[in-house]
């Protein structure tokens, strides 16, 4: 490999040299001398910079999520479930109660009380809660579940940061 390639290899990660150089800890000019070859860095420093490109190449499950996750609380109807769904043009929701979540709610659920929809709570309605994975999950991991589950929901830690419907996976083709 020519340390030329590394200005390719960034690219195609979809990196500015700016974003390549903070997470590698180099500075931005140092990343465009070695793009242009105009400067011979320490083997330390080229194998930080491809480990960085390599990571950032993985396909990680958040080039699919809609960073938006939009909820209903156990305490609310499900005809406030059905109108958000509408309005917001989704097929479930996220059920929440003390900022935990729940359950799930989908479009199916809500048919089974259709008719019903306003005298009942969302927590009645709700099916399980969905399956959470790292933010790091690979795509296979998440195609996998989306077999079994309506979605699966992104965390950062203990923080929810987004969510992976069949539809994006099926759009990201």
């Amino acid at each position: 490999m020519d340390l030329t390639d590394i200005k390719k290899l960034r690219i195609k990660a979809g990196m500015s040299q700016s974003e390549l150089a903070k997470k590698a800890g180099v500075s931005q000019a140092h990343i465009a001398k070695i793009e242009t070859g105009k400067v011979d860095p320490r083997f330390s420093t080229v194998k930080r910079i491809l480990e960085c490109l390599q990571e950032e190449e993985k396909d990680h499950c958040t080039k699919y999520m809609t960073p938006t996750i939009y909820h209903v609380e156990t305490d609310d109807t499900a005809a406030d479930a059905g109108r958000m769904m509408s309005e917001k043009a989704v097929s479930q929701l996220v059920v929440t109660h003390d900022d935990q979540i729940v359950g799930l709610i989908t479009e199916r659920d809500l048919l089974k009380f259709s008719g019903r929809l306003s005298e009942v709570m969302a927590n009645e309605v709700m099916s399980d809660s969905p399956p959470v994975v790292s933010k790091t999950a690979s795509s296979e991991v998440v195609k996998e579940l989306l077999l079994e589950f309506p979605a699966v929901v992104v965390m950062d830690g203990k923080n929810p940061i987004g969510i992976i419907t069949k539809s994006d996976m099926i759009e990201s083709e």
